[in-house]
């Protein structure tokens, strides 16, 4: 799964919570449509919150026999096709089903919607739009916030802030997709197109950018640059094997201070620079290479463009 920041399709596939759309196994079979009356699609329409982030909202109506879920964040719209009158389908972004179940109490109203994997967001009976206001700042204020940053849970994940006119520029390494931020306090970001998309950095204790939070929940750490060795270079060649389809490999060679990545099924070629040690990338493809390594500088993995893992192929 690809994490994306800007496609928040179905409910954020990451900021949400640890996502997972429902899928079924082969070819689903059609339903015949339902049809809700006026107060059935009434008990579902309304504002809910999601546990985890006070400031992510959807907002569900119906329109036309649809039930459009409307992404208060950014103003994406999901349209959902009633199968109960508390489930509806809708599909995810990998075009698979996702489902919706509205949970009723004991009086018989809806307090909540489960999405997805089961995760419960609860009415908002107060919904009140998220207002933020940009802090007065200069080009020279943000460049303390540059550099290259990893993922905490999935290191391969690298983001990069760059400062452009007078805004934070957010580059994901993985799909080359930018995003810009403008401060609202001295620590805390967020972006105009969609107000919610919150950043929140952290000083480490030498008062240097150390980390970012991405929607209150994803911590990013910031990297050292440091250039490997021509010998560590040298110990990155040879040949790996793709996990999900053992007939492809790449081949890795050093050239100078970088390294090319060969596809030895069509013999196509990509020459990435290093960020690190470990951490490689090519800026005009967004093509980012990340090598893992064991407890004695052995590589034991190569993972390509932030989600494809190749393993070392016995010389």
């Amino acid at each position: 799964m690809k994490y994306s920041f800007t496609r928040l399709l179905a409910f954020m596939l990451f900021m949400a919570g640890p996502f997972v759309a429902s899928r079924a196994i082969g070819q689903e079979k059609a339903k015949p449509p339902v049809k809700l009356t006026e107060g059935q699609w009434k008990t579902v329409e309304g504002f809910f919150r999601n546990p985890h982030n006070e400031e992510m909202v959807v907002q569900f109506s119906g329109v036309k026999d649809t039930l459009q879920a409307r992404l208060l964040w950014n103003n994406a719209v999901i349209p959902f096709t009633p199968e109960s009158d508390l489930q509806f389908l809708g599909k995810s972004e990998d075009g698979g089903p996702f489902r919706v179940n509205f949970i009723k109490d004991s009086s018989g109203g809806v307090n909540g919607v489960s999405i997805g994997n089961g995760e419960t967001w609860p009415r908002e009976k107060n919904y009140k739009p998220v207002i933020k206001t940009e802090m007065a700042h200069t080009p020279e204020q943000l460049k303390p916030f540059e550099g290259l940053f990893q993922l905490k849970e999935r290191p391969e994940q690298h983001i990069q802030f760059t400062v452009r006119g007078n805004s934070l520029v957010l580059k994901q390494h993985w799909d080359g997709e930018e995003v810009s931020f403008v401060p609202q306090s001295e620590l805390v970001f967020f972006s105009r197109q969609a107000p919610v998309f919150a950043l929140d950095f952290t000083k480490g204790p030498d008062g240097t950018i150390s980390q970012a939070r991405a929607f209150k929940r994803d911590i990013w750490i910031r990297t050292v640059k440091k250039a490997p060795t021509s010998a560590q270079l040298k110990s990155y060649e040879g040949k790996y094997r793709f996990k999900d389809d053992p007939d492809n490999l790449v081949q890795l060679v050093a050239r100078g201070n970088d390294l090319v990545v060969r596809q030895l099924w069509d013999g196509k070629e990509t020459v990435v620079q290093p960020q690190t040690e470990t951490y490689f990338y090519n800026d005009q493809r967004s093509y980012p290479l990340q090598i893992g390594l064991d407890k004695d500088g052995k590589v034991i993995r190569l993972t390509i463009l932030g989600m494809d893992e190749f393993s070392p192929v016995a010389q």
